[in-house]
């Protein structure tokens, strides 16, 4: 659905596509409406807060104008954007609080000027200036941050790496490695490597929207991470430009070299600098050879004890393994019709009961032999913990449509519903209660879906990605937000959870931050970034609130 209006509020927040937006069909508002108690009624009322007022600006450029002048004489006049909708446009990510106030008109954290360098000496001369003249700058590639990490609350620079950083440096097949601008997205990367018979196995829900750099400078993870790694287990080298020099090793795979540097940046959020070039190893394409199974067990209990004992097999591992809790599991039964079907009254007259039930997704890459052999082996093991094979098909369209659940947010959103996504890592020893609190806590607030899946497995454990739909209190959506989200947190940390899995830190989670590291270890972090940072121009606020 195209929009009417030009430089609109919705057109900067919404998802993805920007000639795509979803819409919730029969089916899916059958579902909603049940679940979260909307009565029919409220489903056709008007969208609630729907952004599509054009843009306007009240915040001007803060910048003196020799500033400026001495910014444009750097990179062309070409490469600065000051437009209204410029600015909101690199002011957010996709985090929901973000979101919500896009939708209330409020724009709390704008750049004073978009900077789109050509190369990396004008970044280097833009961080001496900024640390010169003590301006924020916030590195930036596609804004798809759910953790509030890529705007400027005191105004300043957004560097967009996008525009011209983008480009392949090397290939190198016999290494099987590959060297890239950070700017360069997923799908540009993933089809130059396809064309040479190969992949770089990171795809994250965001891998459409999102780039190299931000991969990295996020420390993410793909959803096929499990036998290929997250990215830091991917990256061999890398070059940054902080505002006290140049940082850049060489590429081994493995090497002894007194205190390794490059780990810094990877999950630094363009605290530290900016990261301009990435050494990662690829893989061989191996898609044909892909093989896919889906188990369905009577509980999420008996598919995690499954997964662990899988994981433990020492046999081999899966790339795509994702369990799906009993409510995720019926949320999605329901919204694709699958609820009262013939195949589901045969799954339940099998004692794979609704709202109890759960789903296990594999999908193995690689040679054939191991690729089947693999699934096998998860098959027969399931079986002791009472899973059941019901083909791959499951598995296949997941896989087709593994992109697709984050449109989903707009329409959510438009019924006034609070939506968002919350992860968290834990060791096996402590999973199942972690997953248990944190749903005792989100449910305690009424007429709330909490979904939970397990995505990134581990020999010692694995992450929980809890998504959650409830109503928004209308008369005040972003101090409701704010105030559940704390609370939530809180709840995991209580529970012996990681901070972040794979989302990373921003400003949205930077408070708990000292009291998760430690005070020692904060400090420890706040000197680095001070030794390369001494003015505290890069990303003020990000991970270090």
């Amino acid at each position: 659905m195209k929009s009417k209006l030009k430089n609109t509020y919705r057109q900067v927040l919404r998802w993805g596509n920007p000639h795509y937006e979803e819409k919730l069909n029969e089916q899916g508002k059958k579902t909603i409406q049940d679940l979260v108690g909307i009565p029919v009624t409220e489903v056709n009322l008007p969208t609630f807060l729907p952004g599509e007022k054009e843009i306007t600006l009240d915040k001007p450029i803060g910048l003196p104008p020799k500033y400026v002048l001495e910014f444009t004489d750097i990179v062309g006049a070409e490469n600065i954007k000051t437009s209204d909708f410029d600015r909101v446009k690199h002011s957010a990510g996709k985090f929901y609080g973000e979101l919500m106030q896009l939708r209330q008109e409020q724009v709390l954290t704008p750049p004073d000027l978009i900077i789109t360098p050509s190369d990396e000496a004008q970044i280097e001369t833009i961080l001496q200036r900024c640390q010169q003249w003590k301006i924020p700058v916030v590195p930036q590639g596609l804004r798809s941050s759910v953790t509030k990490g890529v705007g400027l609350p005191d105004g300043g620079i957004a560097l967009d790496l996008t525009a011209h950083l983008n480009q392949i440096i090397s290939f190198d097949e016999v290494s099987q490695t590959v060297t890239a601008q950070s700017g360069i997205t997923g799908p540009t990367l993933e089809k130059f490597l396809n064309s040479k018979g190969y992949t770089c196995g990171h795809f994250p829900q965001s891998f459409e929207f999102s780039t190299l750099g931000g991969w990295v400078a996020a420390k993410g993870a793909g959803q096929c991470s499990t036998g290929y790694g997250k990215i830091e287990d991917m990256v061999l080298s890398l070059k940054a430009y902080t505002p006290s020099g140049i940082i850049q090793n060489e590429t081994y795979p493995k090497s002894a070299q007194g205190f390794d540097i490059m780990p810094l940046f990877i999950g630094s959020e363009g605290t530290l600098g900016v990261i301009t070039q990435v050494t990662m190893k690829v893989r061989k394409l191996t898609i044909k050879n892909r093989s896919n199974a889906c188990i369905i067990f009577k509980d999420f209990e008996n598919a995690a004890a499954a997964m662990r004992t899988c994981i433990q097999g020492q046999f081999g591992l899966p790339h795509l393994f994702r369990i799906s809790d009993h409510e995720e599991t019926e949320v999605a039964f329901r919204m694709k019709g699958f609820e009262g079907s013939f195949s589901d009254k045969a799954l339940q007259a099998l004692g794979y009961k609704p709202n109890s039930r759960a789903l296990m997704f594999i999908s193995v890459e690689g040679d054939k032999d191991y690729t089947s052999f693999v699934v096998d082996k998860i098959k027969s093991t399931a079986k002791k913990f009472g899973g059941r094979s019901i083909g791959s098909k499951p598995t296949r369209k997941w896989l087709e449509q593994r992109y697709h659940s984050a449109y989903m947010r707009e329409p959510l959103m438009d019924l006034g519903l609070m939506t968002d996504t919350i992860e968290t890592a834990a060791m096996w020893a402590n999973i199942e209660k972690l997953w248990k609190n944190v749903r005792t806590y989100i449910k305690a607030r009424p007429n709330t879906v909490c979904m939970c899946h397990i995505s990134h497995v581990y020999e010692n454990g694995a992450n929980l990605y809890f998504t959650f739909i409830t109503p928004t209190d209308k008369t005040a959506p972003s101090e409701d937000y704010k105030t559940f989200h704390a609370g939530l947190v809180d709840t995991i940390l209580a529970n012996k959870g990681s901070l972040s899995h794979h989302h990373g830190i921003g400003r949205a989670l930077a408070p708990w931050m000292k009291e998760k590291l430690g005070e020692r270890s904060f400090e420890l972090m706040k000197s680095i970034k001070k030794d390369l940072d001494p003015n505290g121009v890069m990303n003020p606020g990000a991970l270090f609130d």
